[in-house]
Order: structure tokens, then C-alpha cells, then sequence
């Protein structure tokens, strides 16, 4: 037993030795991702590399080192990373200045494999005829030797125009689930556009906010509006609830932090009664000649009747007759009937009372647009 104990400690202190240089330990949920910026290489028309020293053109030397300054900037604002530029791997780390004309790639492999980093961001200014060309790149460390992760390119105008390329740089060089830089909503969809519901009951509904690329945004923020608030209620969880009989709508506006949301979605609900329905009661006065409280039941039925008919085209010039002016009293009661007749649901009402003598009584409601109204026959 002492000899297998002896064999399994000497295995793992293998296994451990075996391990290779700059893998480091695996990070806890709450420990940051170490990430390096480094200095912006100078690439010449022919993309070699070119010696900050030997060029006349001081604003490509102070962008090549201020530009990380920036990436860097964002990375922290950000708040996910623990962040390194080239000044700060100097003073903490002893990182000794890389040398000029080595390649990008060779300064990530370095700082991936002896000094542990968990990932590098790498960059290049090429200086053409008429235009700058800003490209970086990400890397990892990924079986035993640098992977990159992603990369993207831009060009500016002039050589003033650098600095205002980071932060498109960084939306196309990390995924849309890594915001970096948060991207303004272009685009709203909601699921689904047309939706009926039972009166008094309930539906989640979805939404989907793409950036100005197409891409899903992660983690929005939404705004819902009813347009009729006494017929559909929407709370802060997306749940709509229909309220009372009729038709709506209800937007859906993406909000974003940085930048104003593109135009909101909108879609159609019908909350719809219900078509069938039995009440069963008793009445709380006595009658003469009936002993103790009789029951007393009902039938509802609510059938939906279109009652606009055919449309018929407007006019474009309104005529006398057509003008609905509110002082009119005539307008005033075309305006009711014509909606009364035009819209709403019908309610069919049946009751009868079990005595000595069976009594049904029909009743018809239409509801409206502009209220309720009740007509009764018994």
C-alpha cells in the first residue's frame, strides 16, 4: 500500500513538471483575464517591417505608441481584463523593449509562453499615398503554441484620423458576446408580430435587437409600450396580459447606453372574450309564492361579427358632408353610430328560472370602440 501511495505522489509530481511554459493555472470565475497591449508596428508599402528610428514621419512613431495607450483605455473601461500596455509590462514585469523588426506574432508567442499572459493584442500602421491602413490582432495561447483569436482592419483619411479608429477596431476584433465597445441598436424584432390572446390570461413575448452588422446584440435592454393600456398591460418581464375585449398594439424600443436605438418594433394583439360560458347563481330576495332562494342559470355566447362590410375609397378632397367637426352635433352623432355599427363583438345573453313557470330572457351587448351599449329583449 506505502509503495502505491509512493508511485501515484511521484506520478503527479510528473505531471506537473510535464506541464508547458506559460500555461499557467486555469482561471477562477472571479480572477480577470491577463491581457497585453503592445506597440503598434510600422509597415511599410510592401508590408515589411520599418524602424520607428529611421522614419522622418513623427506622427506615425507617436501613433505607433499611443494607439495602444487607447485599445488599452477601452479593455479597462470595459472591466473584465486585467490590462498591461507597454509602459506598464516595462515597470512591473521587467518585459525588455522588443526589437523593431520582430514580427508581431514572435512578441505575442513571447509573453504567451515564459511570462503566463492569457491573451495579446498585437498592431500595425501602414502609411500609404493617400490613406493610413490600422489593423490588430488577438491572440491566445492554444496547444502548446499561439492561436489567434481574431483580427480586423481599417483605414482612415489622414494621420490624424488614427486615433478614431479604436473603437471600430475593437467591435470587429472581439465577438458580439465580448462588448468591448457597446454597439448602438440598429435593428428590433419582436416575436410574435400578430398575437391573439383569451381575455384575462397571459404570454410572454421575445425580442431581438441586432446591431448595424446584423449580429444578435447579448444582454439588451427593451422598452415595452401599450398602446391601449386598458385592454393589454405589459410589465417590465415582457408579459403581456390582456385586460378587456379588442384590438392593439404594443411597441418594443431597444435601449442602448452609448448611442439612441434604431425605430421600434411594433406588433398587433387581439384580446379575445370569451365564446362560451355558463353562470350559475341564486337570487338574494325572496319571492312570493317560492320557497328558500331559487338557482338561477345563464348561458353567455360571444360571437365576433364583421359588420364594416366593404371598404370603400376615401376621397381625396373632404367634402362638406364628410367633415367631422367636433362643434357639429350632427358629426358628433354620425362619428358614434358609424363606429357603434362598424366594430366591437356581439354578447348574446340566455337566462332561465326554474320555477313554476320557466322564464328565458335574451340579451344583447355590443361593444365598441367608443364604450358599451346594451339592447335587451325578454
Amino acid at each position: 500500500m506505502l509503495k502505491f501511495k509512493s508511485f501515484l505522489l511521484a506520478f503527479f509530481l510528473v505531471f506537473l513538471i510535464s506541464l508547458p511554459t506559460g500555461a499557467g493555472v486555469l482561471n477562477t470565475p472571479d480572477q480577470k483575464e491577463e491581457i497585453a497591449v503592445l506597440n503598434f508596428s510600422i509597415l511599410d508599402e510592401k508590408g515589411n517591417l520599418l524602424d520607428p528610428l529611421t522614419l522622418g514621419n513623427s506622427e506615425i512613431i507617436t501613433f505607433s505608441r499611443s494607439m495602444p495607450l487607447g485599445v488599452a483605455s477601452r479593455l479597462i473601461q470595459f472591466g473584465n481584463f486585467e490590462v498591461y500596455d507597454h509602459m506598464y509590462l516595462q515597470e512591473t514585469i521587467d518585459v525588455i523593449p522588443f526589437p523593431a523588426d520582430m514580427p508581431p506574432f514572435e512578441q505575442a508567442r513571447i509573453l504567451l509562453t515564459q511570462y503566463g499572459f492569457d491573451q495579446v493584442i498585437t498592431g500595425s500602421i501602414a502609411p500609404m499615398q493617400n490613406l493610413v491602413i490600422i489593423g490588430l490582432q488577438r491572440y491566445d495561447y492554444f496547444r502548446d503554441k499561439p492561436r489567434i483569436l481574431g483580427s480586423a482592419m481599417t483605414t482612415a483619411p489622414r494621420t490624424t484620423d488614427v486615433p478614431t479608429q479604436i473603437d471600430p477596431l475593437l467591435t470587429k476584433l472581439f465577438p458580439p458576446e465580448i462588448p468591448v465597445i457597446e454597439s448602438p441598436i440598429d435593428q428590433v424584432f419582436v416575436i410574435p408580430g400578430l398575437l391573439r390572446i383569451n381575455l384575462g390570461s397571459s404570454h410572454q413575448i421575445s425580442a431581438i435587437a441586432l446591431d448595424s452588422l446584423g449580429r444578435p446584440l447579448t444582454d439588451p435592454t427593451f422598452l415595452y409600450i401599450s398602446a391601449d393600456e386598458s385592454k393589454v398591460y405589459v410589465d417590465e418581464g415582457s408579459r403581456i396580459k390582456g385586460l378587456q375585449p379588442g384590438t392593439t398594439t404594443v411597441s418594443v424600443r431597444g435601449i442602448s447606453r452609448t448611442a439612441r436605438s434604431g425605430p421600434p418594433a411594433t406588433m398587433t394583439v387581439v384580446v379575445v372574450p370569451p365564446a362560451f360560458g355558463i353562470r350559475l347563481g341564486t337570487l338574494l330576495t325572496e319571492r312570493s309564492g317560492t320557497e328558500g332562494f331559487p338557482i338561477r342559470m345563464g348561458f353567455r355566447f360571444t360571437p365576433s361579427f364583421d359588420q364594416s362590410g366593404q371598404k370603400q375609397d376615401v376621397p381625396a378632397t373632404p367634402t362638406p358632408a364628410a367633415t367631422t367637426d367636433p362643434t357639429n352635433p350632427l358629426a358628433f352623432i354620425g362619428t358614434f353610430f358609424s363606429s357603434l355599427l362598424t366594430s366591437g363583438l356581439m354578447t348574446f345573453d340566455l337566462d332561465f328560472d326554474p320555477n313554476d313557470e320557466i322564464l328565458f330572457a335574451l340579451n344583447g351587448i355590443q361593444r365598441s370602440s367608443t364604450g358599451y351599449i346594451g339592447t335587451g329583449v325578454g
